[in-house]
């Protein structure tokens, strides 16, 4: 065991020493602890790397800083990240983090890694714990904690407050989220396989996961959803076809996506292809940023539980599956196909404030089990985006135990719902 103590990372020490030391601690492997109880003030990115476990005793508490060189990271982030590398079996353990109005520097292109925006961020990691994290204070940009090309993640008892979303995930499989308590403006929860090229690193579909024991805790004021589901659909890069900011292509085995302006919706005619293997590059007054080396064309989530959520929080809705078609992002790229979300299960599901729709659903989608699910005002909609290219296959949704269903689940559009009951009054 180390004692990162003893490297001189100490309570009331300046920022940038206390980061030096931090980060010469944490370099040397293995389990490191800090002990002693106080506030330490960081500020530079802590880089974690392969087999380590950073654990913060009770009483510990990091408070961010800026950095002297105006250019603010993560606070904390794998080693590999940056490099595309993956990490493996890292554990991070009682982080109590104040983000004192310090989020990571840029935005878009000028921003070190496109889509990357959290305080703290694990990009390619495999066997991954975060376990007794708080964060408080978020500001407008920047996630409690992101998650990119993971695989095997369990985030265990967390309490996230501030302006963007607790927690967000891009492409991954295999994970548990567990007894969080979440009260951010924006979505406490994110299962974004599709989102706008400035707000995740990858595009990729989110499967196999659990989310349990989670409060959507109450606030006066709030956007978005308890929890996201996005997906999406692109197409090959072909010559003279429009792109628009978001937009994402594949070419030559990797999947490249635009970033421009989004405010003003403009379509860019792209007439070459682009080939870089990392980073931003420009074709025809076009950002094209590689995500990844890849060749599918469509994402979305898919074998997820949702169990044991207490909704405490004024929505209009709770859980969105959403096509989202704005000037920020087309879920599609016209003319592709969209492959339906599926195999989603809502269970023990409880409403206590004013919600309009538990689930609301204009993307494609099947197989969703509902058990044990308490509506109160609630409904739950499917309808569809009026694109006659998107096909709605039938929706089948087995319930039990959701009293007043037979009303309170609605169609419109091109939606089609086969309901069946499993038991009426299931334990």
């Amino acid at each position: 065991m180390t004692n990162a103590n003893h490297f001189g990372f100490m309570p009331g020490n300046d920022a940038e020493q206390n980061a030096l030391a931090l980060q010469k601690a944490v370099d040397m492997g293995g389990e490191i602890r800090v002990c002693q109880p106080g506030i330490y003030d960081i500020s530079e990115p802590i880089e974690i790397g392969d087999d380590t476990t950073l654990i913060f005793e009770d009483g510990v508490t990091i408070r961010r800083q800026e950095s002297r060189t105006g250019k603010n990271g993560n606070a904390f982030i794998n080693k590999g990240a940056f490099s595309h590398t993956r990490n493996y079996n890292i554990k991070l353990i009682g982080l109590k983090l104040i983000c004192n109005d310090v989020e990571s520097e840029g935005f878009g292109i000028t921003s070190r890694y496109v889509g990357l925006r959290a305080q703290v961020a694990f990009i390619y990691i495999t066997n991954l714990e975060v376990r007794n994290y708080e964060c408080t204070g978020l500001l407008a940009k920047d996630m409690g904690i992101q998650l990119g090309a993971f695989e095997n993640v369990l985030l265990e008892d967390l309490y996230i407050t501030g302006n963007k979303d607790g927690i967000h995930l891009g492409w991954g499989k295999n994970f548990v989220i567990r007894r969080a308590r979440l009260c951010t403006y924006d979505d406490p929860i994110a299962l974004n396989a599709y989102d706008y090229s400035v707000s995740n690193t990858h595009v990729g579909w989110i499967e196999n996961g659990l989310i349990e024991d989670c409060y959507d805790l109450n606030a006066e004021s709030t956007t978005g959803y308890f929890c996201r589901l996005l997906g999406g659909a692109w197409s090959n890069w072909y010559e003279g076809m429009l792109v628009h900011h978001s937009d994402t292509v594949v070419h030559n085995g990797r999947i490249y996506r635009v970033v421009m302006n989004p405010t003003d919706s403009k379509l860019y005619p792209s007439f070459t292809p682009p080939t870089h293997e990392m980073g931003v590059q420009v074709y025809d007054g076009i950002n094209w940023v590689c995500t990844q080396e890849a060749t599918f064309c469509d994402t979305g989530c898919r074998n997820i539980t949702f169990r044991n959520i207490h909704l405490q929080k004024k929505r209009g809705t709770a859980f969105g599956i959403d096509l989202d078609m704005g000037s920020y992002v087309r879920s599609y790229y016209p003319g592709s196909h969209p492959i339906p979300q599926e195999n989603l299960t809502f269970e023990n599901i409880f409403v206590e404030n004013e919600l309009i729709h538990l689930i609301y659903a204009n993307y494609p989608v099947q197989n969703i089990s509902l058990r044990n699910v308490h509506l109160g005002n609630s409904d739950i909609h499917f309808t569809s985006y009026p694109a006659e290219a998107i096909e709605y296959p039938e929706i089948r949704v087995q319930v039990a135990n959701v009293p007043g269903y037979e009303e309170k689940i609605t169609v419109s559009g091109r939606c089609s719902v086969d309901v069946s009951a499993e038991n009426k009054h299931c334990e």
